[in-house]
């Protein structure tokens, strides 16, 4: 019968890492309800460990969902789109990299919302994480719109204002449900406005 073999040691600060990178999904799939022994099984470690590191469940997934709200990789993808290709290019790439960190959050919030917070302070700490990564991202945003301040007929913030006001119209229904703005009216609007062009 093969024996199951014993994970290699990890730092504390990896060991910590190890744990939140494996809890996000679980996070995702099933909510707060996971059980630690759940989150154990999927790091490959005792439920034991788990309490090795943090003191208890409440603070593990509040450590987790923090993790999770993280700005940095959202931000390097971001700052990555290549500065030479066309406005209407790089938005639609900024675009798929904010939309799919939109469906993400979102899911994440709704666990957020979803726990106990009577008698734990961390429900604050990590609406605070979150509230701070938006507007980090929106700055990031700002940055690309910099680029093009000479063409722009507003301010760079105004107009990643409008780009995340329009995404928002992307992923939320209109009147109807089944009546979503798509990405390509989204950014027509922005570049072009809603006014039809008057003939000369």
């Amino acid at each position: 019968m093969p024996t199951r073999q014993r994970a290699m040691p990890l730092a504390p600060e990896e060991r910590r890492k190890a744990i939140l990178d494996a809890v996000i999904p679980l996070l995702i799939s099933q909510g707060s309800n996971v059980t630690t022994a759940e989150m154990a099984a999927a790091c490959g470690i005792a439920e034991g460990t788990i309490f090795r590191v943090f003191p208890d469940k409440p603070s593990l997934l509040h450590e987790a969902l923090k993790s999770s709200f993280d700005p940095a990789p959202t931000l390097e993808r971001l700052a990555n789109i290549e500065r030479a290709l066309p406005l209407e290019v790089r938005l639609r790439k900024a675009a798929a990299i904010i939309l799919e960190r939109v469906e993400r959050v979102h899911t994440l919030a709704s666990v957020l919302r979803s726990m106990p917070h009577r008698g734990h302070d961390h429900y604050e700490e990590t609406h605070k994480a979150a509230i701070e990564a938006g507007s980090m991202i929106f700055w990031g945003l700002t940055r690309m719109f910099r680029d093009e301040a000479d063409r722009l007929a507003v301010e760079p913030a105004r107009a990643a204002a409008a780009f995340r006001g329009l995404l928002y119209a992307v992923t939320t229904p209109l009147c109807d449900p089944k009546e979503l703005m798509t990405l390509e009216e989204a950014i027509d609007i922005l570049l072009n406005g809603v006014l039809r062009e008057e003939a000369s």
